[in-house]
């Protein structure tokens, strides 16, 4: 439900009460333990304050990291920017996603998934390239798609020397970089070399339209309305319009012919019934859609190991899916 007011104080200060009764209890006292440390809203500080302090924030979800023997960290050369990637390598599997982390298009980086994608590995027994991707607002849309695509280009021109199937890529990411990974499915299909598949957890895909998720979990759900504007606001620095379909592709005028999706929705989440239309929308264009929206949890808790079991759980389901997709064709 909505935030509702209240008289907090005997000063008639109104604060907004939320209604946590329905989330896991572990993320419930994740969230009322950040009101009681009351951190600097993301959106009142700088974007390189934000970065720092994302740094830190993110990177503490995560709890003991998986041990990974292999893992090599690298740019990919071109275009005025060597684009900084890491890659887990599991020499048994040729299988490989590519994967762009969340962020609000600003934040985030290979460091603050680090853990979730060492998990991701192991549980999937496949390789992942991980892309940093240029930020909002220094570097505004559509920087972080062309550091995407360039990342595929190299994936499919030199994956074959480094034993990877550059044939059957996963694009995949959470958050803002699932809204970059369905982009670049879009791109990859119009220039006739479409993804194998796409994992898109909690995507952003409509910029423009308000949606009754957005107002209901507006304040005090892990991600705020005023951070998810900020965040717009930072990666459309350039002008573009937010109705752009690589911006929003819930409003691209064509769905069909993009690959084998897994969509994931936070039921706790701004985001969620944007996510709920965009699987509406794969399906309704006769793509292959396997779509689960996750009981009593938010925005971000693919990466809050340290918070709730749910993290892990996910990845185990994104695991199973890909080794599902590749066996079977």
């Amino acid at each position: 439900m909505p935030p509702r007011e209240d008289d907090v104080d005997q000063n008639s200060v109104r604060r907004p009460v939320v209604d946590r009764s329905r989330l896991r209890p572990e993320i419930r006292r994740m969230l009322e333990e950040a009101d009681r440390l009351g951190a600097k809203p993301v959106e009142e500080q700088t974007p390189v304050e934000a970065r720092a302090s994302s740094e830190v924030r993110l990177g503490n979800h995560w709890g003991v990291k998986d041990a990974f023997e292999a893992i090599e960290t690298f740019t990919i050369a071109g275009e005025g920017y060597a684009l900084p990637v890491r890659l887990y390598l599991n020499p048994e599997s040729s299988n490989t996603i590519l994967y762009f982390h969340g962020g609000g298009w600003v934040v985030g980086s290979l460091e603050t998934h680090d853990g979730a994608l060492r998990a991701l590995a192991l549980a999937a027994r496949a390789n992942i390239l991980s892309v940093e991707y240029r930020k909002a607002p220094e570097a505004p849309f559509p920087a972080g798609l062309d550091d995407a695509e360039r990342a595929l280009r190299w994936l499919r021109k030199n994956g074959e020397a480094r034993s990877l199937d550059a044939g059957r890529v996963i694009a995949a990411g959470d958050s803002a970089g699932a809204s970059i990974a369905s982009a670049l499915a879009m791109r990859a299909r119009d220039a006739g070399a479409p993804l194998f598949g796409q994992v898109l957890v909690y995507p952003a895909t409509d910029l423009v339209n308000p949606t009754e998720s957005r107002a209901a979990f507006a304040l005090g759900y892990s991600l705020n309305k005023t951070t998810l504007d900020w965040f717009a606001a930072q990666y459309l620095a350039a002008g573009v319009s937010a109705d752009h379909p690589e911006v929003s592709p819930l409003l691209a005028t064509d769905h069909a012919g993009l690959p084998s999706t897994l969509l994931i929705t936070a039921d706790h989440d701004p985001l969620r019934d944007e996510g709920r239309a965009y699987a509406a929308a794969l399906i309704k264009a006769g793509n292959q859609v396997t779509y689960e929206e996750w009981r009593g949890v938010v925005h971000g808790f693919m990466i809050m190991d340290r918070t709730t079991p749910a993290a892990r759980q996910l990845i185990g389901v994104i695991a199973r899916w890909c080794n599902e997709l590749w066996s079977r064709r």
